[in-house]
């Protein structure tokens, strides 16, 4: 069986119009079979709120090449068992090319054999993501509004209840960013507690859900209970909703003893 991979699986670069970036890619066969590989790239745009892609099937208007002497894109090249193959990816821009974002992948396709079915679900494909922007600037700005910022629930029981933030944020510039924001949870204008936004890239004029960061991990964005009844406020991205915990279920809990005492005097009294 073979396991291929593919380093690194994500690649960002900033150029200027006229300029080139030079990457190293390191192929891998884990497995116990020799693989046949060849190379293509596809150009893709994003699609919905979750980070997924479409690919649509056209070549970038830059130039993609390799600097491996012996290799060129699109060329098959073999991998034998426990062994890896370098790549040296060249993306080259030319003087005039328009500003703006590109966003691509570089595949490693198994090679059709005699040993494989005609089944194409048998075969590996690993992409590697390059999202590049040219710019006339060495550097972009973000600029990221919020929507829909709102919480499960507004009125939040300070024992049982879990508070769960949502909302999408629009990357409204001309250039991929990635994210780097708070929510902010205020008690009486004293922060209280701070979530962390996961560092998702957001791509030029795109909106992506919020998640927040767990140990370099994406999570639901949060907070549990216990919490000190009160008024409360969220904030992130000059966008702020308001929230009040309560004892309600120990509300409820003290009524239910007080009817249960009152029918229970009430039925000794009869006697």
């Amino acid at each position: 069986m073979t396991y291929l991979s593919i380093t690194p699986a994500k690649l960002e670069i900033q150029l200027k119009p006229g300029s080139s970036y030079v990457q190293s890619y390191i192929i891998k066969n884990n497995g116990d079979k020799s693989v046949t590989l060849y190379t293509s790239i596809d150009s893709w745009l994003s699609k919905g709120l979750d980070g997924d892609v479409v690919y649509t099937n056209s070549l970038p208007d830059i130039d993609i090449s390799f600097s491996n002497s012996n290799l060129k894109l699109g060329q098959s090249f073999v991998i034998e068992p426990n062994k890896s193959q370098q790549l040296v990816v060249k993306v080259q821009t030319a003087t005039d090319t328009p500003v703006g974002d590109r966003y691509l992948s570089l595949f490693i396709n198994q090679e059709q054999s005699a040993n494989l079915s005609s089944n194409s679900t048998q075969l590996i494909r690993l992409g590697s993501h390059l999202l590049i922007s040219i710019s006339d600037s060495e550097t972009t700005t973000s600029n990221f509004k919020i929507n829909n910022f709102k919480i499960n629930n507004p009125f939040i029981d300070c024992f049982f209840s879990t508070i769960k933030f949502s909302g999408e944020i629009t990357n409204q510039s001309d250039y991929f960013n990635k994210i780097d924001n708070t929510i902010l949870i205020n008690k009486s204008n004293t922060i209280i507690n701070k979530l962390t936004i996961f560092p998702d890239n957001i791509l030029a004029h795109n909106s992506r859900n919020i998640r927040c960061l767990n140990d370099k991990s994406p999570i639901n964005c949060q907070i549990s209970s216990p919490l000190w009844p009160g008024f409360y406020q969220a904030t992130t991205l000059n966008q702020s909703i308001n929230f009040v915990v309560l004892p309600y279920s120990l509300i409820i809990f003290l009524i239910f003893i007080a009817i249960i005492t009152k029918i229970l005097y009430s039925y000794s009294s009869e006697k």
